[in-house]
């Protein structure tokens, strides 16, 4: 019962942690019209992709977990009491349009919290018998009891004499092994309730944003889409499209890759065709394509293929070749993980971990 609360207490942490990280890059002091929802998304991308540069380097020197853990600590202490000081007046100031709006559609967000609230219930009690979800919850236990990182096989607790690199920059099961020590979680209960909520409920943001592009104030017509789309995540369930992970494997990289990194690309590019030129959509795109390369080595290509569909076409459609270097630096992360894991593949170098 202890670990429910604290699961519950740390959910909502994560998103105010989310939200501090976002803040920094979505709220400006002149913009009285920034999208709490979109602070949310582009701060869990931000926030994992700023966790690299701290992870990495520690796993390089074989530091222990607790020592990245404390310093982690220091560094979200630092960067919500920051972001507070920057932003508090534009978050208070957003709290309360936020209950105008609820005053507003009091149905409209009713329902889409009934939404959210069944999908976290169904999904968090889902069964799941992979072997993939069977490393990522034994990867993060493993590394919780040794306190190391990557360097125990999850699957026979053997020591590995290298580091894997299908898994070594993917580092966002490490950030899962830190909450579990910081917060005295088990990794069962970090990964398949803690942050499969989590990204349920972030999935539901990127939707809920899609919607308000697509339809405005026509709240009707929104939720429509909002139920219509949940519909479709269960009924759809097959071995070859991304419900079957939304569902079931929620807390896997790959997972959070389909149903959530896709989603957000394609709803930039939407916000791309209205103004190409917007530096700061290119700046979350960018944020985007880079943090999702340390939730998934599977993003490695899927992402760059999936920006390179949406971002030649706008080349033509909007008729200016500037938006090549753009689109360029935001394949640039997926590109050098591909080829950094093929030349490991093909014996050009290895990391021991001694």
């Amino acid at each position: 019962m202890l670990q429910i609360i604290t699961a519950f207490f740390c959910i909502c942490a994560n998103f105010i942690i989310y939200i501090a990280f976002g803040s920094l890059i979505t709220v400006r002091k002149k913009d009285e019209k920034w999208s709490l929802v979109l602070t949310i998304i582009i701060g869990f991308f931000l926030y994992y992709s700023i966790f690299f540069f701290f992870c990495v380097p520690m796993m390089l020197r074989f530091q222990t977990l607790t020592s990245l853990a404390y310093l982690w600590l220091g560094v979200i202490a630092v960067v919500v009491l920051l972001s507070g000081i920057l932003k508090g007046k534009k978050w208070y100031a957003k709290a309360k349009e936020i209950g105008n709006k609820l005053k507003a559609h009091p149905l409209f967000y009713v329902g889409f919290a009934l939404l959210c609230f069944v999908q976290v219930l169904l999904i968090t009690n889902a069964y799941n018998f992979t072997l993939d979800a069977a490393y990522y919850v034994g990867n993060v236990a493993t590394s919780v009891l040794t306190d190391t990182m990557n360097i125990y096989d999850p699957y026979t607790g053997m020591w590995q004499d290298h580091f894997e690199m299908r898994y070594f920059f993917a580092t966002y099961s490490m950030n899962d092994a830190i909450a579990c020590r910081l917060t005295g979680l088990e990794a069962l209960i970090q990964t398949k309730t803690l942050m499969t909520a989590s990204i349920v409920i972030i999935i539901q943001c990127i939707y809920y944003l899609i919607v308000q592009e697509l339809f405005g104030e026509d709240k009707k017509a929104g939720f429509i889409m909002l139920f219509l789309m949940t519909f479709v995540n269960f009924t759809f369930i097959t071995i070859y499209t991304s419900h079957n992970f939304l569902l079931t494997r929620t807390f896997e990289g790959k997972a959070i890759v389909a149903n959530l990194v896709l989603v957000v690309i394609a709803y930039l590019y939407m916000l791309l065709l209205r103004e190409h030129s917007a530096r700061r959509v290119w700046w979350y795109l960018f944020i985007v394509c880079f943090g999702s390369t340390t939730v998934s080595s599977s993003a490695n290509m899927l992402v760059p293929a999936t920006v390179t569909v949406f971002m030649l076409p706008l080349i033509m459609i909007k008729k200016d070749i500037k938006v090549l270097p753009k689109y360029i630096a935001c394949i640039f992360p997926g590109l050098v993980m591909t080829l950094i894991y093929v030349a490991y593949v093909k014996g050009y170098f290895v990391i021991h971990t001694y």
